[in-house]
């Protein structure tokens, strides 16, 4: 009976081990281009992301939090398309615009991705300067 609680035991440690959780994703080498601009302005986001495991399991969005409190998303790529210089390099580039809306003023603004496991990397942070009057 003992022997058989160990083997228990044992297997049980070995699953635990084999289930651990992957690292979520890093992120760094925040770029925004262009750094501020009127209302319309279309700015390019790029993130280099350092993932251990297969890079199909990314959540290719780059969660943006203005102030805090407004999420705004913004979808990402490595394809070497849409201002993303090269083809899988690990840098991840999205485009978005200033709307209408915002104020005019500099705003603070968090970044994160997710891989699909609900990994959530670390968060870096920018800074955009809405300018008076709107984009040509």
């Amino acid at each position: 009976m003992k022997n058989i609680i160990a083997l228990i035991v044992l297997f049980l440690i070995a699953v635990s081990f084999s289930v651990a959780a992957e690292p979520a994703p890093v992120i760094s080498d925040l770029k925004v281009n262009p750094s501020s601009g009127p209302s319309g302005t279309v700015y390019t986001i790029s993130v280099r992301i350092v993932r251990p495991q297969d890079p199909r399991d990314l959540v290719a969005v780059l969660h943006q939090l203005r102030e805090g409190v407004e999420p705004i998303d913004v979808p990402i790529h490595d394809d070497g398309q849409e201002g993303d210089a090269v083809k899988g390099d690990g840098i991840y580039t999205g485009r978005s615009s200033v709307p209408g809306t915002a104020t005019k003023g500099t705003h603070r603004f968090e970044v994160f991705i997710e891989d699909k496991t609900g990994g959530k990397s670390n968060v870096l942070e920018y800074r955009f300067t809405v300018l008076k009057g709107e984009a040509i």
